[in-house]
C-alpha cells in the first residue's frame, strides 16, 4: 500500500535545497569578492618577438633573483605542440640546433656584457636552419633554470 505524502516532508525537503543553495550561493558571492592574486614574478622578463625576414628574436627585460649562469639553462623548443630539447644553452654567440621533427632550428645566446650570465639586454635569436622560421607555425621557447623555474617566449609566423 503506498503511503501518503505528508505536507510536513515536503517542506522539510524543500527547506533542505533553499539551506544548499544559500550556502552555495554565499560561498560564490565570498570567493568572488576576493582580490585577484598577484601572478608569481618572473625570474626572467621577456620583451615582446621581433620578427624579421622570418626569423624571431627577443631581449630580456628584466632578471629577478639572478646572476642565472649560462651553464645552469636548457633550452626546449615548442614547434606546434612539438619539442624538441631540452639541450644546455650554447656559450655567448655560439649556434644552439635543435631538431624537431624534420625541420631543424637554430637558437643563438647573445650575451650583452660578456659575463657568462643571462641578464638584461641579452638577446635570443630563433631561425630556420639556413632560412626562415616555417610559416603559420606556433613557437614557445622555454628557458628552464636547474629544473628550478622556466621563462617561456612565445610567438606565431604569418
Amino acid at each position: 500500500m503506498v503511503r501518503p505524502v505528508r505536507l510536513r516532508s515536503l517542506a522539510f525537503l524543500a527547506f533542505v535545497f533553499a539551506a544548499v543553495a544559500f550556502v552555495i550561493g554565499a560561498s560564490f558571492l565570498a570567493y568572488s569578492l576576493q582580490p585577484p592574486r598577484p601572478p608569481p614574478p618572473s625570474n626572467l622578463v621577456v620583451s615582446d618577438i621581433a620578427l624579421v625576414d622570418g626569423n624571431a628574436s627577443f631581449e630580456i627585460l628584466n632578471v629577478t633573483g639572478g646572476p642565472y649562469s649560462n651553464a645552469g639553462f636548457q633550452i626546449t623548443l615548442v614547434v606546434n605542440d612539438f619539442s624538441g630539447g631540452p639541450i644546455a644553452i650554447g656559450l655567448n654567440n655560439s649556434v644552439t640546433r635543435i631538431a624537431i621533427g624534420p625541420n631543424e632550428y637554430r637558437i643563438v645566446w647573445s650575451d650583452s656584457n660578456g659575463d657568462s650570465a643571462v641578464d638584461i639586454s641579452d638577446t635570443f635569436f630563433v631561425t630556420g636552419d639556413g632560412g626562415p622560421l616555417p610559416a603559420l607555425s606556433y613557437y614557445e621557447l622555454d628557458l628552464r633554470w636547474q629544473m628550478q623555474w622556466t621563462a617561456k617566449a612565445t610567438w606565431s609566423t604569418p
